[in-house]
Protein backbone atom coordinates (compact mmCIF):
# COMPACT_ATOMS: atom_id res chain seq x y z
CA UNK A 1 0.00 0.00 0.00
CA UNK A 2 1.12 3.79 -0.73
CA UNK A 3 2.30 5.58 2.25
CA UNK A 4 0.70 8.56 2.74
CA UNK A 5 2.27 11.76 2.50
CA UNK A 6 2.05 14.51 5.57
CA UNK A 7 -0.98 16.41 5.58
CA UNK A 8 -0.67 19.69 3.51
CA UNK A 9 1.01 22.59 5.49
CA UNK A 10 -1.26 25.31 7.25
CA UNK A 11 -1.35 27.98 5.04
CA UNK A 12 -2.51 25.25 2.06
CA UNK A 13 -4.86 23.62 4.17
CA UNK A 14 -6.40 26.90 4.89
CA UNK A 15 -7.24 27.87 1.89
CA UNK A 16 -10.90 29.29 0.66
CA UNK A 17 -13.53 26.68 1.68
CA UNK A 18 -15.71 28.02 -0.82
CA UNK A 19 -13.49 26.73 -3.80
CA UNK A 20 -12.83 23.43 -4.89
CA UNK A 21 -9.20 23.43 -4.41
CA UNK A 22 -9.80 24.45 -0.75
CA UNK A 23 -12.40 21.62 0.17
CA UNK A 24 -9.80 19.30 -1.78
CA UNK A 25 -6.97 20.18 0.54
CA UNK A 26 -9.43 19.39 3.79
CA UNK A 27 -10.57 16.27 2.03
CA UNK A 28 -6.72 14.85 1.46
CA UNK A 29 -5.76 15.94 5.12
CA UNK A 30 -8.66 13.87 6.13
CA UNK A 31 -7.63 11.26 3.44
CA UNK A 32 -4.39 11.20 5.62
CA UNK A 33 -5.85 10.87 8.83
CA UNK A 34 -7.43 7.60 7.68
CA UNK A 35 -4.41 5.92 6.37
CA UNK A 36 -3.02 6.44 9.79
CA UNK A 37 -6.43 4.99 11.27
CA UNK A 38 -5.66 2.10 8.44
CA UNK A 39 -1.82 1.44 9.47
CA UNK A 40 -3.12 1.66 13.36
CA UNK A 41 -5.94 -0.75 13.36
CA UNK A 42 -3.72 -3.31 11.24
CA UNK A 43 -0.93 -3.43 14.02
CA UNK A 44 -4.12 -3.69 16.82
CA UNK A 45 -5.31 -6.73 14.97
CA UNK A 46 -1.57 -8.16 14.87
CA UNK A 47 -1.52 -7.83 18.86
CA UNK A 48 -4.81 -9.60 18.80
CA UNK A 49 -3.67 -12.72 16.49
CA UNK A 50 -0.45 -12.62 18.81
CA UNK A 51 -2.60 -12.57 22.23
CA UNK A 52 -5.01 -15.38 20.63
CA UNK A 53 -2.50 -17.45 19.29
CA UNK A 54 -0.25 -17.44 23.25
CA UNK A 55 -4.01 -18.16 24.57
CA UNK A 56 -4.46 -21.92 22.33
CA UNK A 57 -0.51 -22.47 22.84
CA UNK A 58 -0.73 -26.38 22.56
CA UNK A 59 0.78 -28.37 25.63
CA UNK A 60 4.53 -29.36 25.78
CA UNK A 61 4.75 -31.93 22.97
CA UNK A 62 5.45 -35.20 25.08
CA UNK A 63 6.06 -37.87 22.30
CA UNK A 64 9.30 -36.35 21.00
CA UNK A 65 12.43 -38.14 22.70
CA UNK A 66 13.91 -35.10 23.13
CA UNK A 67 11.77 -33.80 24.87
CA UNK A 68 10.82 -36.96 27.28
CA UNK A 69 14.66 -36.85 28.19
CA UNK A 70 14.30 -33.40 29.51
CA UNK A 71 11.21 -33.88 31.24
CA UNK A 72 13.11 -36.84 32.84
CA UNK A 73 15.77 -34.87 33.84
CA UNK A 74 13.59 -32.31 35.42
CA UNK A 75 11.16 -33.74 36.73
CA UNK A 76 10.33 -31.33 39.80
CA UNK A 77 7.26 -30.90 41.99
CA UNK A 78 7.05 -27.14 40.16
CA UNK A 79 7.56 -29.01 36.17
CA UNK A 80 4.61 -31.62 37.36
CA UNK A 81 2.67 -28.94 38.39
CA UNK A 82 3.41 -26.46 35.16
CA UNK A 83 2.53 -29.41 33.29
CA UNK A 84 -0.84 -31.04 34.88
CA UNK A 85 -2.02 -27.32 34.37
CA UNK A 86 -2.01 -27.45 31.00
CA UNK A 87 1.69 -25.60 30.86
CA UNK A 88 0.13 -22.54 32.06
CA UNK A 89 0.12 -20.12 34.56
CA UNK A 90 -2.96 -18.49 36.33
CA UNK A 91 -0.80 -14.95 36.18
CA UNK A 92 -0.46 -15.34 32.71
CA UNK A 93 -3.93 -16.38 32.04
CA UNK A 94 -5.27 -13.35 33.66
CA UNK A 95 -2.85 -10.92 31.88
CA UNK A 96 -3.63 -12.83 28.47
CA UNK A 97 -7.47 -12.93 28.88
CA UNK A 98 -7.35 -8.79 29.40
CA UNK A 99 -4.87 -8.38 26.56
CA UNK A 100 -6.86 -9.78 24.15
CA UNK A 101 -10.32 -8.13 25.99
CA UNK A 102 -8.44 -4.68 25.65
CA UNK A 103 -7.23 -5.50 21.49
CA UNK A 104 -11.22 -6.15 20.67
CA UNK A 105 -12.44 -3.11 22.65
CA UNK A 106 -9.31 -0.82 21.09
CA UNK A 107 -10.48 -2.60 17.31
CA UNK A 108 -14.03 -1.77 18.25
CA UNK A 109 -13.28 1.81 18.58
CA UNK A 110 -11.07 1.76 16.05
CA UNK A 111 -13.44 0.98 13.51
CA UNK A 112 -16.18 4.03 15.43
CA UNK A 113 -13.33 6.26 14.43
CA UNK A 114 -13.02 4.98 10.90
CA UNK A 115 -16.56 5.60 10.43
CA UNK A 116 -16.65 9.11 11.95
CA UNK A 117 -13.98 10.17 9.35
CA UNK A 118 -15.66 8.55 6.51
CA UNK A 119 -18.93 10.16 6.96
CA UNK A 120 -17.09 13.56 6.81
CA UNK A 121 -15.35 12.83 3.95
CA UNK A 122 -18.65 12.20 2.10
CA UNK A 123 -19.69 15.70 3.34
CA UNK A 124 -16.87 16.88 1.50
CA UNK A 125 -17.59 15.52 -1.33
CA UNK A 126 -20.87 16.54 -1.37
CA UNK A 127 -20.05 20.04 -0.55
CA UNK A 128 -17.56 20.37 -3.73
CA UNK A 129 -19.92 18.68 -5.90
CA UNK A 130 -22.24 21.58 -5.29
CA UNK A 131 -19.59 24.13 -5.27
CA UNK A 132 -19.23 22.60 -8.95
CA UNK A 133 -22.68 22.25 -9.94
CA UNK A 134 -23.01 25.73 -8.85
CA UNK A 135 -20.27 27.07 -10.51
CA UNK A 136 -21.42 25.20 -13.93
CA UNK A 137 -24.99 26.68 -13.92
CA UNK A 138 -23.18 30.25 -13.31
CA UNK A 139 -20.43 29.94 -16.09
CA UNK A 140 -23.91 28.71 -18.23
CA UNK A 141 -25.73 31.74 -17.72
CA UNK A 142 -23.01 34.57 -18.38
CA UNK A 143 -22.03 32.39 -21.67
CA UNK A 144 -25.45 32.94 -22.38
CA UNK A 145 -25.72 36.84 -21.86
CA UNK A 146 -22.47 37.11 -23.24
CA UNK A 147 -24.30 35.59 -26.28
CA UNK A 148 -27.36 37.91 -26.11
CA UNK A 149 -25.10 41.12 -25.43
CA UNK A 150 -22.92 40.16 -28.35
CA UNK A 151 -26.36 40.08 -30.75
CA UNK A 152 -27.00 43.53 -29.43
CA UNK A 153 -23.57 44.91 -29.66
CA UNK A 154 -22.33 46.95 -32.69
CA UNK A 155 -18.66 46.38 -31.73
CA UNK A 156 -18.95 42.76 -31.98
CA UNK A 157 -15.17 41.64 -32.81
CA UNK A 158 -14.21 43.45 -30.01
CA UNK A 159 -16.78 41.69 -27.62
CA UNK A 160 -16.24 38.35 -28.94
CA UNK A 161 -12.50 38.64 -27.94
CA UNK A 162 -13.15 39.69 -24.73
CA UNK A 163 -15.94 36.77 -24.38
CA UNK A 164 -13.64 34.18 -25.76
CA UNK A 165 -10.92 35.08 -23.25
CA UNK A 166 -13.30 34.80 -20.19
CA UNK A 167 -15.50 31.85 -21.36
CA UNK A 168 -11.93 29.61 -21.60
CA UNK A 169 -10.51 31.26 -18.51
CA UNK A 170 -14.20 29.91 -17.12
CA UNK A 171 -13.72 26.79 -19.09
CA UNK A 172 -10.17 25.80 -17.97
CA UNK A 173 -11.32 26.27 -14.01
CA UNK A 174 -14.75 24.32 -14.04
CA UNK A 175 -12.45 21.72 -15.78
CA UNK A 176 -9.76 21.88 -12.37
CA UNK A 177 -12.90 21.44 -10.59
CA UNK A 178 -14.02 18.57 -12.32
CA UNK A 179 -10.87 16.43 -11.95
CA UNK A 180 -11.14 17.34 -7.93
CA UNK A 181 -14.68 15.76 -7.81
CA UNK A 182 -13.79 13.14 -10.04
CA UNK A 183 -10.67 12.25 -8.15
CA UNK A 184 -12.77 12.89 -4.54
CA UNK A 185 -15.53 10.65 -5.24
CA UNK A 186 -13.06 7.98 -6.45
CA UNK A 187 -10.69 7.76 -3.57
CA UNK A 188 -13.85 7.80 -1.17
CA UNK A 189 -15.45 4.80 -3.01
CA UNK A 190 -12.43 3.53 -2.69
CA UNK A 191 -12.30 4.08 1.40
CA UNK A 192 -15.21 3.38 2.06
CA UNK A 193 -15.25 -0.56 0.42
CA UNK A 194 -11.58 -0.39 2.88
CA UNK A 195 -13.62 0.26 6.06
CA UNK A 196 -16.18 -1.99 5.14
CA UNK A 197 -13.84 -4.64 4.96
CA UNK A 198 -12.09 -3.39 8.26
CA UNK A 199 -15.80 -3.84 9.97
CA UNK A 200 -16.84 -7.33 8.42
CA UNK A 201 -13.20 -8.34 9.88
CA UNK A 202 -13.59 -6.92 13.65
CA UNK A 203 -17.07 -7.89 13.57
CA UNK A 204 -16.17 -11.95 12.87
CA UNK A 205 -13.35 -11.81 15.79
CA UNK A 206 -13.89 -14.22 18.65
CA UNK A 207 -11.49 -16.74 20.77
CA UNK A 208 -12.75 -19.17 18.20
CA UNK A 209 -11.46 -17.38 15.15
CA UNK A 210 -9.15 -20.33 13.01
CA UNK A 211 -5.73 -19.47 13.08
CA UNK A 212 -5.90 -19.20 9.27
CA UNK A 213 -8.79 -17.06 8.75
CA UNK A 214 -6.66 -14.58 11.70
CA UNK A 215 -3.30 -14.86 9.51
CA UNK A 216 -6.02 -14.11 5.86
CA UNK A 217 -7.44 -10.94 8.04
CA UNK A 218 -3.96 -9.89 8.69
CA UNK A 219 -2.77 -10.39 5.11
CA UNK A 220 -5.83 -8.14 3.93
CA UNK A 221 -5.04 -5.04 6.30
CA UNK A 222 -1.81 -5.19 4.97
CA UNK A 223 -2.63 -5.07 1.49
CA UNK A 224 -5.80 -3.39 1.71
CA UNK A 225 -6.78 -5.01 -1.95
CA UNK A 226 -9.83 -2.20 -2.82
CA UNK A 227 -7.22 0.74 -2.24
CA UNK A 228 -5.28 1.44 -6.07
CA UNK A 229 -2.40 2.80 -5.29
CA UNK A 230 -2.02 4.42 -8.87
CA UNK A 231 -5.45 6.87 -7.86
CA UNK A 232 -3.81 7.65 -4.54
CA UNK A 233 -0.60 8.75 -6.63
CA UNK A 234 -2.54 10.99 -8.54
CA UNK A 235 -5.10 12.42 -5.52
CA UNK A 236 -1.51 13.16 -3.73
CA UNK A 237 -0.07 14.92 -6.89
CA UNK A 238 -2.64 17.21 -7.36
CA UNK A 239 -1.81 18.92 -3.57
CA UNK A 240 -0.06 21.75 -3.91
Amino acid sequence: MLAAPPPPPPEVAGEDESSCRGVFMEFMTKVAQFEELADSGERLLGRFREELEYFRRQQIPKESDVMKQILKSNCTVRMRSYIEAGCRLHCQNISNINQLSSCEDRLKDHIKKVKTLLEELECLVENVYGITLTASLSALEVSDSQCLDNMLSTDCCSMEGVATQEEDKSADQLDTDVSFVTVMVMVRNMLKLDYMMQEKIVSALSLKTPSSELEGYCLMLNLRPYIDDDVMRLAWKMCP
